[in-house]
């Protein structure tokens, strides 16, 4: 009778994870889809008007939906973000590099978190694979919010990374950059990889990270340096010391995890060895061993604190305040989603609209991009 009544719990909670994942990645899908084709009057009338304006509406807007994603996971899932190390060096005006291990392929998501509450999600970009670019309504946003794309080939990366960051200084736009200096999620695979890697340059064979690729971090610094004016790289640890969701399926099935460490390290760009590529490359590599260091203990004794260098009243006061920026987020985005399917019912004009305009953002997003269309549409900044 027992094994029968853990069996009926054990088949209710999977269903209810399965659930709760499938309203999950739903949410996000269908309201990224929704919000990007319903709010397009809103941004593209900035872009066509050529307002200076118009990246800093169209990337508010995205903050929001990083803010409800952020709200989803934390608020209605009870996932506990646990943020320890020095956080009070992170501004929202700065310019960052942001590096940070890749135990996962949705370590960007919980990211979103920590810049919430200590940095920018307005001003925050994310270096990822070429291929995510033309997912529909996730991709579409990421192109117009000016993620930074990349074929991992260096000699047309190379040419991206200048073009990109360059923009950024005509609109005297201070980004921070989320760069996986790894190139790809742990995993089998990508384990050995890495460790013939490291036979192959006489390194340390490594548990808990792979070996960065010191090339592109490098390149990234002197560009942003050169124009951005970057003022601080800051050192990201992730780590999950319950369950792991290792792929964009497990979202599905319902495996969120419980609770992620992040450990955070800011330095102030005066302190790094930028002048000199091999020893910036020394330096990354450093960061990494340090990592690997601290996972190895991390793991063993599953030991955290949310220690983080602002006071108890201070964290308090941050809490408070994320907490009705998130609960503002899903409301809105909410409230957008039900409109949008309400309107698809009861109204065909709209209905028509919406359904055209999805073909046209996959014509545009294959064709042109988002990216380089808002880069046309944005007016020149002033040359007095």
């Amino acid at each position: 009778m027992a094994d029968i009544i853990g069996n009926s719990r054990g088949y209710k909670q999977s269903v209810k994870k399965w659930l709760g994942g499938i309203i999950f990645t739903s949410s996000l899908f269908l309201s990224s889809i929704m919000g990007f084709i319903v709010l397009s009057p809103i941004y593209m009338t900035a872009f066509l008007l050529k307002l200076h304006c118009a990246q800093w509406i169209f990337d508010t807007l995205m903050s929001t939906w990083f803010a409800f994603l952020v709200a989803a996971y934390e608020l209605l899932y009870g996932v506990r973000i646990v943020i320890q190390g020095d956080v009070t060096a992170m501004n929202k005006n700065r310019c960052s590099l942001i590096v940070m291990n890749h135990r996962t392929r949705l370590d960007w998501l919980f990211y979103f978190a920590v810049q919430a509450r200590y940095a920018s999600l307005r001003r925050l970009k994310i270096c990822l694979k070429n291929e995510l670019r033309h997912i529909p309504g996730v991709g579409w946003a990421m192109q117009a919010a000016k993620f930074l794309f990349l074929h991992r080939k260096w000699n047309s990366d190379r040419e991206r990374i200048v073009e990109y960051l360059s923009h950024f200084n005509s609109l005297t736009y201070a980004p921070q950059l989320l760069f996986f200096p790894e190139g790809t999620d742990f995993r089998s695979l990508s384990r050995q990889r890495s460790k013939e890697y490291a036979e192959k340059n006489s390194l340390n064979d490594y548990d808990h990270v792979l070996h960065p690729r010191t090339l592109g971090f490098t390149a990234l610094v002197g560009h942003m340096k050169q124009y951005n004016k970057l003022d601080q790289i800051v050192n990201v640890t992730v780590a999950y010391p319950e369950n792991v969701l290792q792929r964009e399926t497990d979202l599905i099935t319902g495996n969120i995890p419980r609770v992620i460490v992040f450990t955070v390290d800011c330095y102030d760009i005066d302190t790094v060895p930028t002048d000199n590529d091999g020893l910036l490359s020394r330096w990354i590599e450093d960061r990494w061993r340090i990592k690997e260091d601290f996972l190895k203990e991390f793991y063993c004794y599953r030991d955290y604190n949310a220690q983080n260098g602002y006071s108890e009243e201070q964290n308090l006061e941050i809490e408070r305040d994320l907490k009705v920026y998130l609960i503002g987020s899903l409301v809105f985005w909410s409230m957008l989603s039900m409109c949008t399917l309400y309107w698809l019912v009861f109204f065909p004009w709209f209905r028509l609209c919406f359904l055209w305009s999805v073909p046209v953002c996959v014509i545009v997003s294959t064709v042109i991009g988002f990216d380089n269309l808002f880069t046309i549409l944005t007016p020149l900044p002033d040359t007095e």
